[in-house]
């Protein structure tokens, strides 16, 4: 397990019966500073915006005071998922109150994102992605949850309306008359504090070393067009038995036929990697998978996993209110050193303070189109565990704001084909229609599970 060390406590914590949500301490400043950071935006003041997203990694992986099997919980870890949101009951882990969950929500699906060019021709997504299959899932804030649970009033429309089903969405789309502008054909804002994420998963066996890719950027891929992770030359060999969170250090720690049997292991699993370094399962934020979490994974991505594995996070996609386009920030898995011309993000300021294992992950902000915001010049964030996937449109080159912006329900492109210009927010007819309802940049209300 992570060491606990790591998350701030020296011993584990007992088996708790339950887990509440609970919000980034009030020392990270993560909620309450929109007009600052709204300057920051308008004066390009990058180094500020980066320096903000570190205070939301690190808010996010503070140590929550809860545990689960005996390993302590940060933040994130603590809060609902889509089922427990969107009230899927023959999922949902929440206590009889609504309050709290029974184990930490994490429900395994394909990422959405590898559906998204299918989506614009309007056929089915692909049922597999590539052969290093990973999984994500939701997650919501206490005060996002709380928004997406709670029936609306919207201004323009009688009654009140709810927008945690498929249904209920119809509902909405089909109440605004036929003069109400695209600009007003939406859901409230979400509250200024409000998160969501979307953590991304793999497995490292239990027993024995398992080569992980590792990102060095698309020249160091073997498709540099869509350098999905079987496409990456060099791998990491992730030691379950290995302590500590350090970051890799030479594969010559291994022998000659561990690094042989290993890169013969990663070419007949699909991957494109040969091992280049050693670390050991704490170099990731990681959690041992139950039996059902196991069954989930292979489920939704046919990942190849047993109870007892290690679940190991890749990478988190992070998205706060606190400004009227929200904030935008991917963090991927990066040990080591960054990749050449730090693209598309970088470890370079991170802060001293971050704790292993989350110093081992890269970062990436986009908080406009734009670059400086309202030039010509497109901001390019991506993460290199979902952008890079054939199923998504000019997914090297796409930024959060643009892709997000356009999310809603009813009619019209739900997707940019490309990411060559900004979108006109909202009055481009082309995305914005008078046969769709916007869901104020959350993919997650846009899509319920049922």
């Amino acid at each position: 397990m992570v060491a606990l060390a790591a998350l701030g406590a020296g011993v584990a914590l007992p088996a708790q019966a339950q887990i509440t949500p609970v919000d980034i301490p009030a020392s990270f400043g993560v909620g309450d500073q929109g007009t600052t950071i709204q300057g920051w935006i308008a004066n390009n003041q990058q180094s500020q915006i980066r320096g903000h997203g570190w205070a939301v990694w690190a808010g996010l992986n503070a140590p929550s005071g809860q545990s689960h099997n005996g390993a302590v919980l940060p933040v994130w870890e603590t809060w609902l998922g889509t089922d427990e949101v969107f009230a899927v009951p023959t999922k949902s882990l929440l206590t009889a109150d609504k309050k709290a969950v029974t184990a930490p929500a994490r429900h395994f699906v394909k990422p959405h994102q590898f559906g998204h060019l299918a989506q614009l021709a309007g056929k089915a997504a692909a049922s597999k992605g590539d052969a290093l299959q990973v999984v994500s899932f939701n997650k919501f804030s206490p005060s996002a949850a709380s928004f997406i649970a709670a029936p609306q009033t919207i201004a323009g429309l009688s009654g009140s309306y709810s927008i945690n089903t498929k249904a209920s969405l119809a509902t909405l789309n089909s109440a605004w008359a036929a003069t109400v502008p695209t600009t007003n054909r939406a859901i409230n804002d979400f509250p200024v504090d409000a998160l969501e994420l979307k953590p991304v998963f793999g497995v490292v066996a239990q027993k024995g070393y398992t080569p992980l890719p590792l990102w060095q950027g698309p020249s160091q891929a073997t498709n540099a067009t869509n350098p999905t992770p079987n496409t990456w030359k060099t791998c990491v060999a992730v030691d379950p038995a290995g302590t500590g969170g350090t970051i890799p250090i030479s594969q010559s720690k291994l022998s000659k036929a561990d690094v042989a049997a290993l890169n013969a292991a990663a070419k007949s699993a699909g991957l494109a990697c040969t091992v280049g370094y050693y670390a050991p399962v704490g170099a990731l934020y990681n959690f041992t998978l139950s039996a059902d979490e196991a069954a989930a994974m292979k489920s939704a991505q046919g990942v190849t996993a047993s109870a007892g594995d290690y679940a190991v996070l890749f990478a988190m996609h992070v998205n706060s209110k606190e400004v009227p386009f929200w904030t935008w920030q991917t963090y991927y898995w990066q040990p080591g050193p960054d990749t050449p011309n730090k693209f598309p993000g970088s470890k370079a300021d991170a802060p001293a303070s971050l704790p292993a294992p989350f110093n081992n992950y890269a970062m990436c902000t986009s908080y406009s189109q734009t670059i400086p915001v309202n030039s010509t010049k497109m901001a390019v964030c991506f993460n290199p565990y979902l952008e890079t996937d054939p199923g998504i449109p000019a997914g090297i080159t796409s930024n959060c704001v643009s892709c997000h912006g356009l999310a809603g329900v009813g009619t019209g492109p739900t997707y940019p084909a490309n990411y060559s210009k900004p979108i006109n927010f909202f009055g481009d007819t082309k995305y914005f229609t008078k046969n769709s309802t916007r869901t104020d940049f959350s993919w997650a209300v846009a899509s319920p599970p049922n």
